[in-house]
């Protein structure tokens, strides 16, 4: 069955109701020639095509494919990557998710502006990142202090330095454990993962270029 045409609205439905983030990405795979079609010079679509772009953008993360959402970046219009405030924000979290600066994928989240048609990714995205990082956390330490711990996940780290009980349950709560007289976290053990996530670092100078160039 052929997709309604590409819409603001559109993109909204299909953001919202995508019932796993792969769906959401083949769904978003199908409209990327029809909005190459839209990047047109002078085209009257900037808005429709910032909100599927970066869309598609986070798509991408949601599916761990770092390596091709910088290729999409090269793919979508140039002149709106370097004027658009929402494109420009992704390639902003593009290097800081590529550099795997916690506490700056966190703040760029949360703090800079993302429209409210992308919201619903946005947060989605934040909640993969952190269980992702939870899971990579827990196959890379025996024990942890507790501020390290929590700026892995955005949370206070000053909190947690104190031992603050809310900040300590998150952890517990998935089974870790907390040792209160070495003040240590102990991670819940995992099976090693299936396969290392192979996402050609050697090509980060290329992405820090493109950061660099479009990200100010």
């Amino acid at each position: 069955m052929d997709l309604p045409p590409l819409s603001k609205d559109q993109l909204s439905a299909v953001l919202t109701s995508s019932r796993s983030p792969t769906e959401l990405f083949n769904t978003l795979v199908e409209y990327e020639y029809e909005a190459c079609l839209k990047s047109t010079p002078n085209s009257n679509e900037s808005e429709l095509l910032s909100l599927f772009y970066s869309t598609f953008f986070f798509a991408h993360l949601l599916t761990d494919q770092i390596y091709e959402a910088r290729a999409m970046t090269q793919r979508m219009p140039q002149d709106l990557a370097q004027t658009d405030p929402s494109l420009q924000n992704c390639l902003i979290l593009l290097r800081a998710v590529w550099q795997r600066k916690y506490e700056s994928v966190y703040k760029i989240l949360r703090e800079l502006p993302w429209p409210d048609r992308l919201r619903p990714a946005v947060e989605s995205y934040e909640t993969y990142f952190q269980e992702k990082t939870l899971r990579e956390v827990s196959r890379a330490y025996e024990a942890i202090r507790p501020a390290a711990a929590a700026n892995y996940l955005g949370l206070d780290t000053a909190a947690a330095e104190q031992g603050d009980p809310a900040i300590i349950q998150k952890f517990t709560a998935v089974g870790w454990t907390w040792d209160g007289n070495k003040k240590l976290l102990h991670p819940k053990p995992l099976p090693p993962a299936l396969g290392k996530d192979v996402r050609l670092y050697d090509e980060v100078s290329e992405i820090m270029a493109l950061v660099g160039k479009y990200g100010g």
